[in-house]
C-alpha cells in the first residue's frame, strides 16, 4: 500500500511540475497558415416572427442570382425550416404566390398578382425587412447625396418599397427603420 502511495505522490507532482513549467515547450510567434477559408457565406437573411410576434433575423446561404430581393423573398415565402419552426413562424400565408419584384436605385416595387390575399400587418414587416435587408448588403454603394463640405458621410439610406395586391385598399407597409 505504501508502494503504491509513494507512486501516487510521485505522480501527481510530475504532474504538478508538467503543468507549472509548460512541460519544455518553448512559446512560439506568430504561425502563419495562409488565407482565410472562402465557400458559401452568410450574408443574405429572412425575418420570422418569434413567440412574442417580434421579427427575427435567420441567414440563408448567398446563392448567385441577378434578382438578388427575388432570391430573397422566395427564401421568405418558403418559410422556416423544420427545425426553424420550433421556435419561429411566418405571418405570410401558406401557397403565396411569388411576386413580380422590380428594384430601381431608390425604390423597390413588389407586385403581387391578382387573387392574392390581404396580408397582415405582420406579414408586410417581414416582407420589407428582408426587402430591405437584402438591398443594403447587395447593394451597399447605392447613390446618396453628397454631404456639405466638412460633414460626416451620411449613413446609406434605406430603400423605399411599395407593396401592392390587386383589389386591395393600399396598405402603406412599415418603413425599414422599423427592421431589427
Amino acid at each position: 500500500m505504501r508502494r503504491r502511495a509513494g507512486a501516487l505522490t510521485v505522480t501527481a507532482a510530475a504532474a504538478v511540475l508538467c503543468l507549472t513549467s509548460g512541460c519544455g515547450v518553448p512559446p512560439s510567434g506568430v504561425v502563419e497558415v495562409g488565407e482565410p477559408a472562402t465557400g458559401m457565406t452568410l450574408s443574405k437573411a429572412v425575418y420570422f416572427l418569434d413567440a412574442e410576434s417580434s421579427l427575427h433575423a435567420v441567414a440563408r446561404p448567398e446563392i448567385p442570382d441577378t434578382n438578388p430581393v427575388a432570391a430573397a423573398v422566395r427564401e421568405l415565402l418558403a418559410g422556416p425550416t423544420p427545425t426553424e419552426s420550433e421556435y419561429l413562424t411566418t405571418a405570410l400565408p401558406p401557397d403565396l404566390p411569388q411576386p413580380e419584384i422590380t428594384v430601381g436605385t431608390a425604390t423597390i416595387l413588389i407586385r403581387f398578382p391578382t387573387g392574392t390575399p390581404r396580408l397582415t400587418p405582420a406579414a408586410l414587416h417581414q416582407l420589407t425587412c428582408t426587402t430591405t435587408l437584402t438591398t443594403l448588403t447587395t447593394h451597399p454603394t447605392r447613390p446618396r447625396p453628397a454631404p456639405p463640405s466638412g460633414a460626416a458621410a451620411p449613413q446609406q439610406s434605406p430603400p423605399t418599397i411599395h407593396i401592392t395586391i390587386p383589389n386591395t385598399p393600399s396598405q402603406p407597409p412599415p418603413t425599414p427603420a422599423t427592421c431589427p
